[in-house]
């Protein structure tokens, strides 16, 4: 280490000599030194033990021609040439207010504004101060049709609430008598079935009694006045017409009792069977009756119910409609929110359209159209286009040297605030930068361009990061 370091400090003692204007000197010096001797000629123990002033020179030779013949250590030992600086990065951006209001009719009914007034594009403006005003006649028109619409909506709906409380009440009749119709049916079922039936059973069992016993009835009174006759109790005359009356009775007697057996067998056969089938198919075509009156009730119901409701909805509609013109009515004339400058139309990223704005009196605009946007120019901000290459530059939080297109002496420091990852089009992606104003500033104004120079990157840079 020592040695090197002897060779190192000869070297730089030279070039200092050469610059000094000893070259000669030094050269002289440096041809007159002899070569240190060989090892392979003559060991060292031969050497004369006094002649020190050899081993001097030597030492001395060594010392100083070695850096010449070295041009590895000389090149070592010359001073390192500075680096030069790479140029900044540039990069494009936009004065722009840090919070624009855009100013537009914002309406959804009124399709169409005509303007009125409106104010210069660049003036100055304060707060409250009118803006734009536009003409109210079309859309007082409008109000006017739809309040009559309104209250010709309101009788209408009227009418159909009215209607609907009648249907209701019919209805709440119409169930109660299809009910009433079932349970009629329902209770003659029943009635002929615990009662009526066995009833017509002994009905017809009784008749066919009665008319036996009347049968006999006439056969014994018939065979007492045969035997009184044999007794000669009345006469000849009388005999025959009394046997006459009582023979005529018995023969009736047993009509009416053959009548009777075969009404009495009927019955039992098939009348009151067919009665019984009779009752089951009213009392179940009763049912039938009462759920299909049911239903349709319900049917009805729910569809007078619906078409109630659409009724009520369109007024509603039409109420809501009302309501809303009368708010948009109130958009003739919109005030500025803050104190700023107008600048016609609506801005795009900062800047203003590349046609001039040709709002003026008798312009008609939509009811979305941005007509125009107060800006603040005391509160700023930069946008910026980054392409994709320079998302590696202008970081969040990356410094950069600002500079104004309108005034070359205007010089600020900013910071990148935010840079959004996803491109808003194409590979164009949003950033936004912050700055302090300088307080020698001249009048900067939104919208006006600008140059952002980011420091290049070194191989020193990349390296520390």
């Amino acid at each position: 280490m020592k040695r090197i370091f002897r060779l190192r400090f000869a070297s730089a003692l030279l070039i200092g000599l050469i610059s000094c204007g000893h070259l000669g000197t030094a050269a002289a010096a440096d041809t007159t030194l002899p070569e240190p001797p060989s090892t392979s000629d003559k060991p060292a123990s031969e050497k004369p033990a006094g002649d020190k002033s050899t081993s001097d020179k030597s030492t001395g030779d060594e010392t100083i021609d070695k850096p010449n013949r070295d041009p590895a250590a000389k090149e070592d030992a010359s001073p390192a040439k500075a680096e030069k600086k790479p140029d900044p990065i540039r990069i494009a951006g936009v004065f722009e207010s840090i919070q624009p209001f855009e100013i537009k009719p914002d309406t959804e009914r009124t399709k169409s504004w005509e303007i009125k007034k409106i104010v210069k594009h660049g003036a100055t403006i304060t707060r409250g101060q009118n803006v734009v005003v536009f003409d109210s006649k079309d859309i007082d028109e409008t109000i006017q049709r739809s309040e009559v619409d309104l209250r010709l909506a309101k009788l209408s709906l009227d009418d159909a609430e009215f209607d609907f409380g009648q249907f209701q009440k019919t209805q709440e009749l119409d169930r109660q008598a299809a009910k009433r119709d079932r349970d009629s049916a329902k209770q003659a079922h029943d009635n002929f079935v615990q009662v009526d039936r066995d009833r017509q059973v002994l009905t017809a069992q009784f008749s066919l009694k009665s008319s036996q016993a009347s049968l006999e009835n006439a056969q014994e009174e018939l065979n007492q006045l045969q035997q009184m006759y044999l007794e000669d109790d009345l006469t000849e005359e009388s005999e025959e017409i009394v046997l006459k009356r009582a023979k005529q009775a018995v023969e009736s007697a047993q009509f009416r009792l053959d009548g009777t057996k075969i009404s009495s067998d009927r019955s039992l056969s098939q009348s009151i069977p067919r009665a019984i089938e009779t009752q089951e198919y009213a009392l179940a075509k009763s049912e039938l009756a009462y759920q299909k009156a049911i239903r349709n009730l319900n049917s009805e119901r729910q569809r007078r119910e619906i078409e109630i409701q659409r009724k009520r909805d369109d007024f509603r509609k039409q109420q809501d409609k009302h309501d809303e013109l009368k708010q948009e009515r109130k958009r003739v004339a919109i005030t500025s929110p803050i104190d700023g400058v107008v600048v016609h139309g609506a801005l795009t990223r900062g800047k203003v359209s590349d046609k001039p704005s040709l709002l003026e009196t008798g312009t008609k605009v939509t009811g979305q159209q941005v007509v125009a946007t107060i800006v603040n120019p005391d509160k700023l901000q930069i946008r910026v286009s980054l392409d994709e290459d320079k998302l590696d530059v202008a970081k969040v939080g990356q410094p950069c040297k600002i500079t104004s297109d309108a005034y070359p002496g205007f010089k600020a420091s900013g910071k990148v605030r935010s840079v959004s990852l996803v491109p808003y089009a194409g590979s164009k992606f949003d950033a936004v930068v912050q700055f302090k104003m300088p307080a020698d500033a001249p009048a900067i104004m939104p919208t006006m361009t600008c140059h952002l120079d980011f420091e290049a990157k070194t191989k020193d840079t990349d390296k520390d990061e």
